[in-house]
């Protein structure tokens, strides 16, 4: 009886504090995800530090609340998608629902801004890599912006 009320003791501290309790940091990652709900054109991208061709710009790409697609290139990608809204930059970790053959459950790891209609997208297939910064330099960056 005393470690519940030690707990709920707890709880309500963190509230008081100003301390975002787990309900809250939950509810957070997904209003950060809901930011990112829309369709976007690639404006620019890297992929290991060489610019993308014109053709891979002519893809469509959606977010919702939890997946993301991507179309282009004959090819189509549906990846789920968290986001970390704690972390700076705020991270993202993804993995292919639908895919060409052998795509599926492939996974990456990266970091994401979604700011002033534009997102930048820096990500790696290695788990051990996320990115640090958007460079570019390794592994995968885009630069989006949100179509009106």
């Amino acid at each position: 009886m005393k470690t519940i009320a030690k707990l709920a003791l707890a709880v309500g501290m963190l509230g008081f504090l100003g301390l975002p309790t787990r309900a809250e940091e939950k509810k957070k990652a997904d209003t950060d995800a809901k930011k990112l709900e829309g369709k976007y054109t690639l404006v620019s991208g890297k992929k290991e530090g060489a610019a993308i061709d014109e053709e891979a710009k002519k893809s469509k790409i959606a977010f919702t609340a939890d997946n993301i697609t991507i179309e282009g290139m004959g090819v189509k990608f549906v990846m789920g998608y968290k986001v970390d809204a704690k972390a700076t930059p705020m991270t993202i970790d993804m993995e292919i629902l639908e895919g060409p053959e052998g795509t599926k459950g492939s996974k990456a790891i990266g970091i994401i801004e979604a700011k002033d209609g534009t997102v930048k997208l820096a990500y790696s297939l290695d788990k051990e890599k996320r990115p640090k910064d958007f460079e570019g330099k390794a592994g995968f960056f885009f630069e989006l912006k949100k179509q009106k």
